[in-house]
């Protein structure tokens, strides 16, 4: 019995591997969080050679980075329900890339306080471009395989939380900020190229068209109060977010000024 379930899985798993739309999202996804990931700790040790470790200077790409979730997630989340979710996902890729070149430009011959909004911009394009990426998921897949499909889109993201900060570290410690700023720009922009060969977005015929913006997120709103269990995760959402926050921005002084560490051993502690 436990065998006809295990080969049951493994085929479900091979079919859901060879369907086009889980592999471009999964290569989209692959090249996204290398992007991120570099950025991040691009951003993070460039800001603290900079500012000679300052606190205040490396907190505030915490806000730039966590700020946007905070703002713009349930904003994001409605126009998904409106927008076309795959052509929402490549313009907002596309802009981050944009965005990450601008930066560059302004950087090379501009203040180096600018490369906050690598992290602040392309932050805020992802609270768009996530939830349109759950609304594919639902168009294109049963519900079986959204659950294999989903689980290793979150693989992805497990193996960089191992794997990001070594990569970040590396690569900006072998090649400066430039390059790694040059790194995020394309990554993005793969990302974004990948997507263009998923399949075209469903029309919804049923679509209310009649609900203005801020209906729909007040109808959320009450929703969510409504239901118990989405109240109480949503609160444990906030606790471990603040959790998050308050510890994160003390990760690199931990290392610096009380293991005696350089600034690139961070990499191992996360």
């Amino acid at each position: 019995m436990s065998t006809n379930v295990v080969t049951k899985q493994n085929n479900g798993l091979s079919q859901v591997l060879k369907n086009r739309f889980v592999q471009g999202i999964l290569a989209s996804a692959l090249f996204l969080q290398i992007g991120i990931w570099v950025r991040n700790f691009a951003v993070l040790l460039y800001v603290m050679e900079m500012t000679k470790g300052d606190a205040f200077a490396i907190s505030m790409i915490s806000v730039a980075e966590f700020a946007p979730i905070f703002i713009f997630s349930f904003i994001g989340g409605t126009f998904a329900d409106r927008w076309k979710p795959k052509k929402t996902m490549i313009w907002c890729e596309t802009l981050s890339s944009i965005s990450v070149f601008a930066v560059l430009i302004t950087l090379m011959f501009g203040t180096w306080k600018i490369v906050f909004f690598v992290t602040l911009i392309s932050a805020i394009l992802s609270q768009f471009s996530q939830p349109s990426g759950m609304k594919l998921f639902k168009q294109h897949l049963s519900t079986e395989q959204i659950q294999l499909a989903m689980s290793i889109y979150q693989t992805i993201f497990a193996i960089f939380m191992v794997l990001g900060p070594i990569l970040g570290t590396f690569i900006f410690h072998s090649f400066g900020i430039y390059i790694s700023i040059i790194i995020t720009g394309i990554a993005f922009l793969l990302a974004a190229a990948v997507l263009l060969f998923l399949p075209k977005d469903l029309e919804n015929k049923n679509e209310k068209k009649e609900i203005t913006l801020l209906q729909e997120m007040l109808d959320g709103i009450k929703y969510v109060k409504k239901k118990k269990a989405l109240t109480l995760l949503g609160l444990c959402f906030m606790a471990a977010g603040l959790g998050i926050g308050l510890i994160q921005p003390l990760g690199i002084f931990i290392v610096t000024e009380q293991l005696g560490l350089s600034k690139e051993s961070l990499q191992w502690l996360l």
